[in-house]
């Protein structure tokens, strides 16, 4: 009878304790469901921002590489060129997240380059160059395919970039010799109105119905003051002034006006001061008056 007893008593108490052993167990799961869900969380709603400017050194990228390492996410820099402000106009980066994603941005311009702002979140990665159209997003993932798809994207805008290049060169190879034929075409129209100018020169010089006379390098002061006696005897002003010469003796400078006392009055220079002058030929009577060096 006592046997059957605790027999009956073990059965009663053995129940309840499977009870609470299996709301225990119960329990510990459920907490356990939370605090992954809760980390999981956690990890997802990390942003993480960093930004690079123009101005940014390679000791800063540096230290932006060690910050994001300590951080345990992923970033490498490449292709860095600076201009001669010390600014940057070309830079690589990848990037890698918590989340596994990832992303690869680049650019190179002549320009400066415009703030790259990265920035994690959890459910994509953004990398964006401020003041441009040019944006990036990473959904989250294995970051494999993605990383895949913003190279060749990469490699896309660099083919457009060098293909924009190659076009800006010919046009401006393009507009050089537009400018060089249009100057050559100056230059024939100038030497056509020279030498047109010459020829009515020349015409006139036969012409003209007097005698005709030369200053030479060596000609001497009596030399100018007799052709002044000339002049003057055919009712024409001859002077000259600003006469220089050289060691030689040899005229470098004159200047020379002529009136033939018909409505004509002509100043022409002659000479630098330096090297001695060339002939000059006076042709003057009541209708020319002609002062020319020559060539």
């Amino acid at each position: 009878m006592e046997t059957d007893f605790k027999k009956t008593l073990h059965k009663k108490l053995s129940f309840p304790i499977l009870i609470l052993m299996c709301l225990a167990l119960l329990s510990f799961q459920i907490k356990d469901t939370e605090s992954d869900a809760e980390e999981n969380n956690t990890l997802m709603e990390q942003q993480i921002t960093i930004v690079i400017t123009k101005k940014t050194t390679k000791e800063e990228l540096e230290k932006i590489k060690k910050q994001m390492t300590d951080e345990g996410l992923g970033f490498k820099y490449s292709n860095v060129s600076y201009n001669d402000k010390n600014e940057i106009v070309g830079i690589s980066i990848y990037y890698k997240d918590l989340n596994n994603n990832s992303g690869n941005y680049s650019v190179s311009s002549q320009n400066p380059i415009n703030n790259i702002v990265i920035v994690s979140e959890g459910t994509r990665i953004s990398v964006k160059s401020q003041g441009s159209s040019n944006q990036a997003f990473i959904n989250q993932g294995s970051g494999e395919q993605n990383s895949e798809n913003t190279e060749t994207s990469v490699l896309d805008r660099r083919k457009a970039m060098k293909e924009r290049s190659d076009q800006m060169e010919k046009e401006m190879q393009d507009r050089m010799q537009a400018m060089k034929d249009r100057h050559a075409q100056r230059q024939a129209q100038m030497q056509k109105r020279s030498d047109s100018i010459f020829n009515q020169s020349s015409s006139s010089t036969e012409a003209f119905n007097g005698n005709s006379h030369i200053i030479t390098k060596n000609t001497s002061d009596s030399d100018l003051l007799e052709l002044q006696k000339i002049f003057e005897s055919e009712n024409i002003s001859f002077y000259y002034k600003n006469l220089q010469r050289n060691s030689k003796d040899e005229i470098t400078q004159i200047s020379i006006t002529i009136n033939n006392q018909n409505g004509s009055i002509s100043t022409s220079g002659f000479g630098n001061g330096n090297n001695a002058i060339k002939d000059i030929t006076l042709a003057v009577d009541k209708q020319h008056t002609i002062m020319k060096s020559a060539e």
